[in-house]
């Protein structure tokens, strides 16, 4: 009978050692397991080492030369393309650059027209306020001077209280402000929100303290406050030349300054006013501000109204309009005091009587009240 065989079929260790003391070998997976985990750990160290390189400052190589590749360029003609720069290492000192006679000239004369250029005002901050000074060179007028800093005559006039533009001349020191703008001496009752409603109301009276580098609200009768966007520390050397005398020419009230924004009678526009505005009352006499000669006289249905023009010596004019009646003619010479006509609202729709009064110098509007 032959053998059976099904303890074959029972479920047996797949490797049995010969001897009960011999221990069992480990599987095959396992040995794989263990050399694959091996292969991982060397890969990844040459990986660290391939991009990661000793961070100990150390280089046991010598100097490499640092290549920097520029972006691509459209070529320009037929120049050389120039694909890279490379830049020596630290411890050699490059080459100084050649440079041909001819090129030399050309900076030498950049260098010139740049410094010869007035440096530009620079300002601490956004807000305030900063002056330079400029030395009146030969052929220099106040037309050229502003238009050298982007500013407009009158801010130059306002500014360093000129009342005589015939002053200006070669060896005047000039202060220039880094904005247009006039200097506002206050007066009493003043504050700085009824200032910034007077000239700008959408200026606000936090900005113009900014502006002036004021450390509160408060400021004192007779300090001067630099306004922005309207057209006084002046320049003693400007005081040499006497300017001519004028009075106030009417009794009653300023109630607009120079530079202030009012309502054009001929045009309804608001703008900013080249003279000022007197309030008086009816009948109230209104006199030559100076010596001088009648140059135009004349009536304005909207506008000037009633209106007279004198001229007076230095190249000074002064007008007087909306007068309610004129008392003299084209060509008389009047003193200083002698009456001209009446107050009145001609030309206006003003309910009070209003006299507008200015004086300009060679075609350039000044601030009548620096003169009374």
């Amino acid at each position: 009978m032959a053998k059976d065989y099904y303890d074959d079929m029972q479920e047996r260790p797949s490797w049995r050692s010969r001897s009960d003391g011999q221990r069992t070998k480990p599987s095959r997976g396992l040995i794989w397991t263990i050399a694959l985990g091996i292969a991982i750990c060397v890969v990844v160290i040459v990986i660290w080492y391939q991009f990661f390189p000793d961070q100990t400052g150390k280089s046991t190589e010598g100097p490499k030369a640092v290549v920097e590749v520029l972006p691509q360029v459209e070529k320009i003609s037929d120049a050389p393309e120039v694909s890279a720069v490379v830049a020596p290492p630290a411890d050699v000192t490059p080459a100084p650059a050649v440079v041909s006679p001819s090129d030399a000239a050309v900076v030498d004369t950049q260098a010139r027209s740049l410094s010869d250029r007035p440096a530009p005002v620079r300002s601490s901050s956004s807000l305030t306020v900063q002056y330079a000074d400029h030395l009146v060179a030969a052929n220099e007028d106040l037309a050229t001077i502003a238009a050298m800093y982007n500013l407009k005559t009158q801010t130059l006039i306002s500014v360093n209280q000129i009342r005589n533009i015939q002053a200006i001349r070669e060896g005047v020191t000039l202060r220039i402000p880094d904005r247009d703008g006039q200097l506002y001496t206050v007066r009493e009752g003043d504050m700085l929100s009824t200032i910034a409603r007077k000239y700008s109301p959408s200026l606000g009276w936090k900005t113009l303290q900014e502006i002036n580098g004021l450390k509160s609200e408060n400021i004192l009768v007779g300090q001067q406050l630099f306004i922005p966007d309207t057209s006084s520390t002046a320049t003693n050397q400007l005081a040499d030349v006497a300017p001519i005398q004028f009075q106030k020419p009417a009794s009653g009230t300023i109630t607009t300054l120079f530079g202030q924004p009012y309502i054009n009678p001929a045009t309804g526009i608001s703008e900013s006013i080249n003279g000022i505005l007197i309030v008086g009352n009816w009948g109230s006499a209104v006199v030559a501000s100076a010596s001088g000669q009648v140059v135009d006289a004349g009536y304005e249905v909207k506008g000037r109204g009633r209106f007279v023009v004198l001229s007076h010596e230095g190249g000074y004019r002064t007008s007087y309009h909306h007068l309610e009646n004129v008392e003299v003619r084209i060509g008389m010479t009047l003193s200083k005091g002698d009456t001209i006509g009446s107050i009145g609202t001609s030309g206006t729709s003003y309910e009070r009587p209003t006299l507008f009064f200015s004086i300009e110098q060679s075609g350039i509007a000044l601030d009548p009240i620096q003169f009374f």
